[in-house]
């Protein structure tokens, strides 16, 4: 078991792959340093850490000035652990502005399906404000838990709320939208009918769900008629 932060960066630097990391940086652009270890084997080294030892390696990796895209998603992962939504909620609240890339918000956000997602959204929901791209697009990833008949009009609200204009924030959008229409179609169907969000947005949405394997052609050609021109 890892116990410390200085065994945690240990193993996730024996784990460091030259090769995957100049195949990966383009990918996940990252404003850190990357040092190329797989997804799947992050999440090996967050299970093999001693969940008893957590704050102790969070309080060490918030005082670490080299901070690579690993370590930040390490964080973000360990603190996300099932257990103690109290302590995992104060430690996203100082991870989350540390995200410096999509990957961060997207692998973090799924390994949340444990707690209460009305809790979650009502924690979470000044992110929608914040200035930076990452926070608003974790708020936007986070609400794929809504994406059921329940919960859609929360999603609908969310995307009438947030500030358009950064990239990964209308990427994220666009994803969540075209959830929205492999999983809810009718419920969705008046939000693209509308035209009442950003041109890129809204024909992004339509591209991707228009990809999924999820809606049949028929719809395919539907939504097709509904880009912006």
């Amino acid at each position: 078991m890892l116990e410390s932060y200085e065994q945690v960066k240990a193993a996730i630097n024996a784990e460091a792959n030259a090769k995957y990391d100049a195949f990966n940086n383009p990918i996940v652009n990252s404003t850190y340093r990357t040092i190329g270890v797989r997804i799947p084997v992050m999440r090996k080294i967050v299970k093999a850490t001693d969940i008893n030892k957590r704050d102790g390696i969070l309080n060490d990796f918030f005082v670490d000035g080299d901070k690579t895209f690993e370590t930040v998603l390490y964080a973000g992962m360990l603190a996300s652990r099932k257990g103690d939504y109290g302590k995992t909620r104060e430690y996203l609240k100082k991870i989350i502005p540390l995200f410096g890339s999509w990957a961060h918000v997207d692998c973090v956000m799924s390994c949340l399906d444990w707690v209460d997602r009305e809790l979650f959204a009502s924690d979470f929901r000044y992110l929608l404000t914040c200035d930076g791209e990452y926070e608003k697009r974790t708020y936007l990833i986070y609400m794929f838990n809504f994406v059921d008949d329940d919960g859609i009009e929360r999603v609908f609200e969310t995307l009438q709320s947030v500030e358009y204009g950064q990239y990964y924030v209308d990427m994220g959008a666009a994803w969540l939208i075209a959830e929205c229409l492999t999983k809810c179609y009718e419920m969705t169907l008046p939000l693209i009918e509308s035209k009442t969000l950003p041109k890129f947005v809204h024909n992004k949405a339509i591209q991707k769900a228009r990809e999924s394997y999820r809606i049949t052609d028929e719809r395919k050609a539907s939504l097709n008629t509904l880009k912006v021109k």
